[in-house]
This record gives structure tokens, sequence and C-alpha cells, in this order.
């Protein structure tokens, strides 16, 4: 049976819609031109047949990126191997990348991953037209910073404090807010609000809690989750 934008849930594709949209637009540590140049390269980790191994650096690679680039090319080099290879992430690598990047860049950077990820996902096994990026727009990045940024130990980021009082994927966009909220509005319609994650018992209609539990739990297995 095909399938068609008419047979998806349409507050699902307002999200992805909406996620995706955000990415040409100024971001808080990354400007549009920036965020939508992470974003075509984090699509080009997803979809390449063959992929760049996880110790080769994308940006080495002749021909794989364009030659005006706006972003710094170890940002390039972050969100390819974050994209296709986040098995092979270590501390000492996330280490070096914050080196070279304010760790708050990095983790708006995570979320551009994060969005094109899902949603490329989702569309290529739906048999779905892959999106298209909006031109970027204008503008700098706003540089908002909360004032309780703290040190986790859930997280190699850091996160809004008190650290750790939570799982450490509920905390790990936090201190990057614009992207935190991004990345949950996501998550609410993919998979489950957040308000209702104490309930057993929730469903849509469709899958049961447990059923969706099940589905999540055997992707995270497939992609070495250590969820």
């Amino acid at each position: 049976m095909k399938i068609s934008a008419s047979d998806v849930r349409q507050d699902l594709l307002v999200a992805h819609e909406q996620a995706i949209g955000a990415l040409s637009e100024p971001g808080t540590w990354w400007s549009g031109a920036q965020r939508t140049e992470l974003a075509r390269t984090a699509s080009l980790a997803i979809n390449e047949l063959e992929p760049t191994p996880p110790w080769v650096a994308i940006s080495t690679v002749v021909g794989k990126l364009p030659q005006d680039l706006t972003a710094p090319k170890i940002a390039h080099d972050a969100i390819y191997r974050i994209s296709r290879h986040a098995a092979t992430l270590t501390r000492e690598w996330y280490e070096k990348i914050v080196a070279e990047i304010n760790p708050l860049a990095f983790i708006e950077l995570c979320g551009i991953a994060c969005t094109v990820a899902p949603v490329t996902a989702f569309r290529r096994a739906l048999g779905l037209p892959a999106f298209i990026f909006s031109p970027a727009k204008s503008g700098k990045p706003s540089q908002t910073k909360p004032a309780n940024i703290v040190d986790a130990q859930l997280n190699w980021v850091p996160v809004v404090g008190p650290a750790d009082n939570e799982a450490a994927v509920v905390q790990a966009f936090t201190a990057v807010p614009d992207t935190n909220r991004v990345i949950w509005a996501m998550a609410d319609a993919q998979y489950i609000s957040d308000k209702e994650m104490i309930d057993p018992h929730w469903t849509r209609g469709t899958l049961s809690r447990v059923q969706i539990e099940l589905v999540a739990t055997r992707v995270s297995q497939q992609r070495e989750c250590f969820y």
C-alpha cells in the first residue's frame, strides 16, 4: 500500500515541518546559514550509502562538503559523526570538539542532528518525498545563556541546574532553551508528551504504551543506544 502525507497524523507532520523550518533561522549559537549548512551535512551523513568511517573527518574528504563553508570544519566533522556514527562517540572525542567549539554551541549542533535524523528516517521509511531545507534567514545568533548552567555527572554537556535530578536525556538540551523546546516538541508528537510519561496505560488510541516501549527498546538496541 502506498503511503501519502494524508495518511500521517497531522500533528506529527506539523511538528516535523516546524522543526525543519526552524533550521534555517538564526539559532542561539549558530547563524541561519550555519545551521542550514550543518543540517545538510547531517543529511549527507544519514543518506550516504557508503558513509565516511568515523575515524575520518568528513572535511578532509575531497568533494564531500562545499568549499565556501560558513561553519567551522570541525563542526561539520562533529555533526557528520553524530548523525551517522553516534555509537562511536567517546568522552575524549567530545572534549576535543569542545576545546574548539563552545559547549553550548555543541549542544545546539546536536539538536540540529537530532532534528534531521528522525524526520529523514521517518519519511524514508514511509516512502514520502525527502524534505527540502528552506533558504537561510539573515540575523545573528542570540547567544542567550541561562544563568544557572552547571556541570553534570549524567551528561557530558553542561545543563541547567540542579544537575542530575532527572534523566540525562531530559536535561541534555536544557542549557540551550530554544533547542530544547524544538526537540521536545518533536518528541511529544513522535513519542509521548513528557507530562504523560508516568502513565503506563497512556495511548493515542493506536499502539498501547507497552507496544510503544517495545518498539522504542528494539530501535534503541539496533542503534546501539546505551539507554
